[in-house]
């Protein structure tokens, strides 16, 4: 007998939401092509008469509804809230409510905000149960007792801001990840040290005026570097910032004295 080695592919809901809306995009875009052939046809047809009252008459649905009818298949329904990925299904929604809003009917969008808003908080809520949960084995004791660093995440994990619209918003993120990348289960440090990173790359993006950038967004950025134990990165980003603000010698001391603490 043969073994075959299955490669197994695993997206993330990211991805999996830009590729649903890329084939919305080639849906409507074959839809709009066969309604203006079928309505040529109707049209120049020289045995039909009625063709043109046919065209006038018929009202064309905007396109705005085809895209959200399109969307609108794609929500979870039916959420089992007790299941695992519970809060994961309520995000996807929460996505796809929000690309609603971007190009959703006016009419429309005041009421996917709405359900964006509500979609997070159920996700939000679920995801603070889960880490109160502790799960039982049958065969073991039930006085089952919980370490420290997970305590420390729990707690650290509930400043989280899921919602941020601005960059200071995403430079706090990245701290409290950072500190539980220090202080949290040894097993979870490299997940949260990306997802400090992360916010740390977002909230650079976000930012329309690099030049008006706060010495505390500056401390903030160098602070979470340090905790990563990210010296290196720390002085790029300093080198960096000296260029652009110029933000005075006594700043810059400190700055250098924490990164090498």
């Amino acid at each position: 007998m043969k073994n075959t080695n299955e490669k197994l592919y695993t997206y993330s809901r990211r991805q999996r939401i830009l590729a649903w809306i890329a084939l919305v995009g080639i849906f409507i875009c074959g839809m709009m092509a066969g309604a203006f052939i079928w309505q040529t046809k109707s049209v120049h047809t020289p045995d039909s008469g009625a063709s043109n009252d046919l065209v006038h008459n018929d009202e064309s649905v905007p396109p705005c509804r085809l895209i959200e009818n399109v969307l609108l298949e794609n929500i979870k329904n039916n959420i089992n809230n007790s299941s695992w990925e519970a809060d994961e299904n309520h995000e996807w929604n929460a996505d796809v409510y929000e690309h609603l809003v971007k190009v959703g009917c006016e009419e429309n969008k005041e009421k996917y905000a709405t359900l964006v808003d509500t979609e997070r908080e159920i996700a939000k809520n679920l995801r603070l149960v889960r880490h109160k949960v502790v799960e039982y084995n049958d065969d073991a004791v039930n006085d089952v007792e919980t370490r420290p660093c997970e305590v420390i995440e729990e707690n650290l994990l509930g400043k989280i801001t899921n919602r941020c619209s601005y960059s200071d918003c995403h430079l706090q993120n990245a701290e409290i990840y950072s500190k539980i990348t220090e202080d949290g289960c040894p097993e979870n440090a490299e997940k949260y040290k990306q997802l400090a990173l992360d916010e740390l790359q977002i909230s650079e993006g976000v930012r329309i005026d690099d030049s008006n950038i706060a010495n505390n967004e500056i401390r903030s950025t160098i602070n979470t570097y340090k905790k990563l134990q990210m010296q290196n990165e720390a002085k790029k980003y300093l080198n960096k910032v000296e260029k652009m603000v110029n933000p005075g010698i006594d700043f810059i001391l400190e700055l250098q004295r924490i990164i090498e603490e």
